[in-house]
């Protein structure tokens, strides 16, 4: 009975944990899939999350600075010679005789403990500040690297696409002419048509399979690219699903003002921030600090090595510390100016990055419009060549055109068909461009 229910339950552990696998790695990843993947398991976005966790143990040793410092330290000194110290000879009635006398014992222990504690020093509290705003600094730029994980994996993903596009096209063309290689074949046989157009044939289908042979090899070049930038291993087999990538509409434009939140100029205003504050700071090293101090010690004297009772000595120290900067031949003054042209150079970055931002936005805004019209033109001109081609053919098995205008109207479809997908791929791009534009790539992270 106990192995029955034993095999019941492993089966239907089996049963259970099989489809969850098959959802944890689909059979072919969509953009969304990818991007998913990549934002978790990338190189970028495991740096990301280090130097984000560096920035907190930053953050918690710039604090420190105002918790007490607390010192212990201890020491054995054994005299083996002691050294002598001149003592004028009133002391023992000899005046004007100068009497060398060993001073101190061969052992000496000392145990001592020591408390600092800041009681004032503005620059201190100021790099509290500072580090509190790394932190913010390091997530902005956290969020970055994520935008350009999208970015960087959309662009490779649609590469693919592309490629895959062109070797489904190449098939097709070789499919066409393995059936017209059949007829010409027939033909030749019955001595209908000449052998050399079979042979045109013949060139026609090996360069096209040499040309597949070439994008294959793009292809898996591609993909291990691909891997890499998710942060997947290359030994494991990549598929991808180009099912949506024909399902486009019309864009939608909206205002031509460029987004004014974009995580770039975040960054660089954060930056100007930083700057301030340390600008703040080196000025603030001017003035005093004032600490409190506390010292308690235990020490051992004798001439033998005898831990006894008698020879050990405590000692205790209060007080405090006040230090006042006077001259520091200039350092602080040199390094507020350095902080002062680091602000201005910072200043002028942030307008360029604007020209920037609203250069690509108004780019990606037409860019987005001709590319859809150009869709919509090279899909017409696609049909309109598969009809040409089809009646080309039919003219050609009717003996009412020639190999030569059957050859040209195929060219013209493979062109046709290669120029629609680069369209394509280049519509989807800039459906990235303009969404990098307006700030929100992660909208990319829905689609899976």
């Amino acid at each position: 009975m106990k192995t029955i229910i034993l095999l019941i339950t492993g089966v239907a552990f089996l049963l259970y944990s099989n489809p969850v696998k098959a959802q944890e790695r689909p059979q072919r990843y969509s953009l969304g899939q990818c991007l998913d993947f990549a934002v978790n398991n990338s190189y970028p976005a495991y740096r990301a999350a280090l130097d984000m966790e560096e920035a907190v143990h930053q953050k918690q040793e710039v604090r420190s600075g105002i918790l007490p410092q607390i010192n212990g330290s201890g020491s054995f000194d054994n005299n083996v010679i002691l050294g002598k110290t001149m003592l004028p000879g009133e002391i023992i009635g000899e005046p004007g005789v100068q009497i060398p006398v060993e001073m101190g014992t061969k052992n000496t222990l000392d145990f001592t403990a020591s408390l600092e504690q800041v009681l004032f020093d503005p620059s201190l509290f100021t790099g509290i500040k500072i580090a509190k705003n790394n932190y913010e600094l390091q997530r902005l730029r956290s969020i970055m690297t994520k935008e350009e994980i999208i970015f960087d994996v959309s662009y490779a993903f649609y590469d693919i696409l592309n490629s895959m596009q062109e070797l489904d096209n190449i098939r097709y063309m070789i499919e066409k002419q393995d059936s017209l290689h059949i007829l010409m074949k027939e033909r030749v046989q019955q001595n209908i048509t000449r052998e050399v157009d079979l042979n045109r044939i013949k060139v026609n289908l090996i360069n096209l399979r040499i040309r597949g042979e070439h994008i294959k090899n793009t292809i898996a070049q591609q993909k291990r690219y691909l891997q890499i930038l998710l942060g997947m291993p290359v030994e494991e087999r990549l598929e991808l699903d180009d099912s949506e990538m024909k399902n486009i509409v019309a864009p939608t434009l909206h205002s031509c003002s460029p987004p004014q939140d974009r995580i770039e100029l975040t960054i660089l205003e954060k930056q100007k921030d930083i700057l301030d504050l340390q600008i703040k700071q080196e000025r603030m090293r001017y003035l005093p600090t004032l600490s409190a101090v506390a010292s308690a010690g235990y020490q051992f004297q004798s001439d033998k090595l005898n831990l006894s009772k008698e020879p050990w000595f405590n000692s205790v120290m209060v007080g405090v510390r006040l230090t006042v900067p006077l001259f520091d031949g200039f350092s602080k003054y040199s390094q507020v100016k350095q902080r002062q042209i680091q602000r201005q150079r910072l200043e002028w970055d942030m307008q360029e990055t604007q020209q920037n931002i609203a250069a690509s936005y108004r780019n990606a805004q037409e860019q987005l419009t001709v590319t859809y019209e150009s869709v919509q033109a090279q899909k017409e001109n696609l049909q309109l060549a598969e009809k040409v081609y089809a009646q080309s053919m039919m003219l050609y098995k009717e003996g009412l055109a020639g190999m030569t205008d059957l050859l040209e109207t195929e060219t013209s479809l493979r062109e046709a068909k290669i120029t629609y997908a680069a369209e394509l791929i280049r519509f989807r791009k800039t459906e990235v461009d303009m969404l990098k534009a307006n700030g929100i790539l992660e909208n990319l992270l829905n689609n899976k």
